[in-house]
């Protein structure tokens, strides 16, 4: 984000200006919504075993087959399947709706957090539509990237980063 602000600006952007966004004003927020995104990811895995420990049971599956037989094959498995799609999708969507604004407003204006992350929910509730269809976009391009042994994410995430900059300029306008 740092460096398609300073593109944007009309500034030399180069890999070393990256790390320019430590000198932002807003770091503690940038720092703090990260770690909020960790708590959230780590919420997300306790869901995640939870609904597992519902459905199949808390014991360690035998094998790769049993596991892939219980899954695909039973009841539970498919309960397993619908439940943790659905709450994997409220986790992602609260994910993007807290931070697909919150970074990029973080690095280039001096707000603080919770007015950076209110924008960003306001953002994605105005506009559900395109929000939807970005973060189909992002989940397409993150798992074409991974295939290739992650070494696509090379390319992906700062497209998406950059990408994500644009969007952020065209959805607020403070």
């Amino acid at each position: 984000y740092e460096m398609s602000r300073r593109r944007e600006q009309g500034a030399d952007a180069t890999w070393a200006n990256a790390f320019d966004v430590f000198k932002a004003p807003a770091i503690g927020g940038i720092f703090a919504l990260g770690f909020m995104l960790v708590l959230l990811f780590l919420a997300w895995l306790a869901a995640a075993w939870i609904i597992y420990a519902w459905t199949l049971g808390p014991t360690a599956p035998t094998s790769l087959d049993a596991f892939a037989h219980d899954v695909f094959l039973t009841p539970a498995g498919w309960t397993m399947i619908v439940v943790g799609v659905g709450v994997g999708f409220l986790f992602a969507l609260l994910a993007m709706a807290i931070s697909v604004v919150s970074f990029p407003l973080l690095i280039d204006r001096d707000v603080g957090l919770d007015t950076a992350i209110q924008t960003s929910i306001r953002a994605v509730k105005q506009n559900p539509v395109p929000m939807a269809a970005w973060g189909l976009i992002v989940a397409a391009a993150l798992v074409l990237g991974s295939i290739p042994l992650f070494i696509g994410l090379v390319a992906v995430v700062p497209t998406l980063g950059h990408a994500t900059w644009h969007l952020y300029l065209r959805l607020v306008s403070i």
